[in-house]
């Protein structure tokens, strides 16, 4: 009797919250132990039964999975590479055949040393047959390529290593078969022990769990008829109604608890008082931020071609720039010559301020170029020296370099007396319209000033002859790369494409609205993920 004594609920009477924790904590520890040694069986014998997964079933499969890969994929593939020429270093093809060779007899030399059952046991000595036939047939190649043989070679993929499959593949296969069988077995096994401990600790659980439960119930109920007082005091703080001070006369840890809100309240008003001054200060220095931010825009809009310079030169033409934040990264230029006029849309090294910043190293390198040189009827030349000056001027030569920044683009001349367009381009396309279909001149897969680019960077000129009613494209990477649609994947050039060629022949400004359209109806609530500009005229 004095044992069960001990297990009333009346022995929890007059006692503190940490009596009662530490009663109902005895209690779980007696259930947990009963449950874990039960686990600890459970565990024992899913691991007996695993390590006999393993040895009986997963090895052996192991084994033949690396015997029919080693022969079927690496040395198949070698030779085959060999006979289509693609193979010049023949000492590295032979050391790779001879180690497929060695990996096929190990594995092979491992597989029999394992437990076999007597299916297994009928099928090892036909297969052991063509594996010997296979190894010797290996042999014969690795000669051959240390000959360097190549019709031989070429021979034995289109003979020795067919026939050696066809008869090998079958007999590994079928081996294979025999393991999974094994493992499946083993796995049904295990899974019937497995629900048997299970069963065993939800009986440990239940029967222990709903003797500490009456107890939680009774501890539950001490420990709640406070906590009204404690949530209106929560309730306060995170309201921050902080004026007025929290009064609390319990005395045991709920209480000390209590006092404690107080003591926060106290911190908490004399922090929102602090908190409030700061934020006036930064609404100040917000304000002079955003100040500087919109000027910056309007300096770097200055430096940019007015929108509508393009229909001094051409037919008709649009311009799209709208930076992901207020300034960006994108630029773009325009400038007249005797014989046409040049085009240029650029993409610099992120976006916002830095990217901005970056605009104005480009806009002034290639000010300088095109002040310096009037025949700009070679942009591919004009991009190479762009991207020397840019390495030169960021001090972008090596490793130490503290900055690794740089530009895609795209250099267009139209040469109007001519009749001719020369393009040239750094990652950076030209689309264009011609006798009712739609071009793609691809660029030269080359970043201009970054610390990897060479200094003597070359990219290649590509001349188009003009006719009349030929419209043209540039455009950066923005609105291809925005994330939207049901799917959250990327606008895509190909959906960009289509939009162009399906509107092609209306003019440019509603060409435009389309493009602005379709890309804001994708994006939807998705941010922007880029500068975004484009550049369009028509001939």
């Amino acid at each position: 009797m004095g044992l069960m004594t001990k297990f009333k609920p009346e022995v929890l009477e007059n006692t503190s919250v940490e009596d009662k924790v530490n009663y109902l904590v005895k209690l779980t520890q007696i259930l947990a132990i009963s449950a874990i040694i039960a686990g600890i069986i459970g565990m024992l014998i899913s691991n007996f039964s695993i390590r006999s997964l393993n040895g009986n079933a997963l090895e052996p499969l192991g084994h033949l999975r690396l015997i029919k890969e080693a022969y079927e994929q690496n040395v198949l593939v070698t030779a085959r590479d060999i006979g289509e020429g693609k193979v010049t270093d023949y000492t590295k093809a032979n050391n790779s055949l001879n180690a497929e060779k060695q990996k096929i007899i190990t594995e092979w030399n491992a597989y029999k040393n394992e437990l076999h059952t007597q299916e297994e046991k009928e099928l090892l000595p036909d297969t052991e047959k063509y594996i010997q036939l296979s190894v010797k047939s290996l042999d014969n190649l690795i000669q051959l390529v240390k000959e360097k043989k190549l019709m031989e070679i070429i021979s034995w993929t289109t003979d020795d290593a067919p026939y050696t499959i066809v008869e090998l593949t079958p007999m590994l296969n079928k081996l294979m078969q025999v393991q999974i069988i094994n493992a499946q077995n083993i796995y049904s096994t295990t899974q019937v022990q497995f629900f048997a401990i299970l069963a065993l600790i939800l009986l440990i659980s239940i029967t222990g769990s709903m003797y500490v439960a009456k107890m939680v119930k009774r501890v539950v109920h001490d420990l709640t008829q406070p906590f009204g007082e404690l949530l209106s005091q929560s309730n306060a703080l995170a309201n921050q109604k902080l004026d007025e001070p929290f009064v609390w006369k319990r005395t045991d840890e709920i209480g000390q608890v209590g006092k404690s809100f107080e003591y926060s309240r106290q911190a908490l008003h004399n922090s929102f008082q602090q908190i409030q001054e700061n934020n006036k200060e930064l609404e100040q220095i917000n304000t002079m931020v955003r100040s500087s931010i919109n000027y910056a825009s309007r300096i770097q809009r200055s430096f940019l071609p007015e929108e509508n310079i393009l229909n001094q030169f051409s037919k008709d033409s649009f311009v799209i720039w709208k930076p992901k934040d207020v300034i960006g990264g994108d630029c773009y230029w325009v400038d007249k010559t005797d014989k046409g006029f040049f085009v240029a849309i650029i993409d610099c090294t992120g976006h916002g301020v830095p990217g901005a910043l970056m605009t104005f190293v480009v806009i002034s390198i290639l000010d300088r170029l095109l002040s310096q040189q009037r025949h700009l009827d070679d942009p591919a030349a004009l991009l190479s020296q762009m991207n020397r000056l840019v390495k030169e001027t960021l001090g972008q030569y090596d490793e130490t370099s503290e900055s690794n920044d740089g530009m895609d683009g795209a250099f267009c001349y139209v040469n109007l007396e001519n009749k001719q367009l020369t393009f040239a381009g750094a990652n950076t396309p030209l689309l264009y319209i011609a006798d009712g279909h739609l071009h793609h001149v691809k660029p030269d897969k080359h970043s201009i000033g970054y610390v990897h680019s060479d200094l003597d960077l070359t990219f290649t000129n590509q001349t188009l002859a003009l006719e009349e009613g030929m419209r043209f494209y540039l455009t950066t990477d923005g609105i291809i790369d925005q994330i939207g649609g049901s799917k959250r994947i990327a606008f895509g050039k190909k959906r960009l494409m289509e939009t162009i060629y399906d509107n092609h022949t209306k003019p440019m400004d509603e060409q435009q609205a389309i493009i602005l359209e379709k890309y804001y109806n994708y994006k939807g609530d998705e941010s922007q993920r880029d500068d975004n500009t484009m550049i369009a005229f028509q001939i």
